[in-house]
């Protein structure tokens, strides 16, 4: 089961149209499980739940950031992938600083060494992704760069925990990302049910 966190203004009802339900349904096209809940919701994950994804959302909608998830995270060591403004949360629900970073459109990305090596990205060298945001977070350790834009970090991980953001929207053109997050959260389940430790920075496919 992928739960998947909206994190859009609960006011504007629509985003969690054009936000939420193009995640949601590509999960299910892949055959996956999911369950959706609001942000507010958000306490102790259910058992069955072994993957999380936070949503983004508009580039108007700045609803998010007047709320953290640093209690949720101190709760949950089990894979993340944040996106957009869930990004922007994971970042700063681990101590870093949201500053304003405007990016609307196409934006070039390109890989570190790590990123060409790690199993979320290696192999697809240079892409672009979408942006609509006009906030990012100050990545501080123990967060690490998987990929940069021009301007600044586009997919970044923890060191310590499954954890991953994208700044980008990978829902538009770069649903990859997703099928990675996938694979990686089943081998991530299976590691950990075997009582295994699992070297985030070593697991490849």
């Amino acid at each position: 089961m992928i739960l998947i966190i909206d994190l859009t203004d609960p006011e504007i009802t629509i985003l969690r149209d054009e936000f939420v339900a193009p995640i949601t349904r590509y999960f299910l096209s892949m055959g996956q499980q999911t369950q959706v809940i609001r942000l507010e919701e958000w306490g102790r994950v259910d058992p069955v739940v072994n993957g999380i994804i936070i949503c983004g959302t508009a580039l108007a909608d700045d609803w998010y950031v007047n709320h953290s998830i640093e209690t949720q995270l101190n709760l949950w060591n089990g894979p993340i992938l944040g996106i957009c403004a869930g990004m922007q949360m994971l970042l700063t629900g681990t101590g870093g600083e949201r500053h304003p970073f405007l990016e609307i459109g196409m934006t070039p990305v390109y890989l570190t060494d790590i990123g060409r090596e790690h199993q979320l990205t290696k192999g697809k060298d240079d892409f672009s992704g979408y942006s609509l945001h006009q906030y990012t977070a100050a990545r501080i350790h123990p967060w690490i760069s998987l990929a940069e834009s021009d301007d600044g970090e586009q997919i970044v991980m923890h060191q310590h925990k499954p954890w991953f953001g994208v700044l980008f929207h990978p829902e538009v053109r770069n649903e990859w990302i997703f099928e990675r997050f996938i694979l990686y959260v089943h081998q991530f389940s299976q590691t950990h049910s075997s009582g295994k430790e699992v070297d985030i920075d070593k697991t490849v496919i």
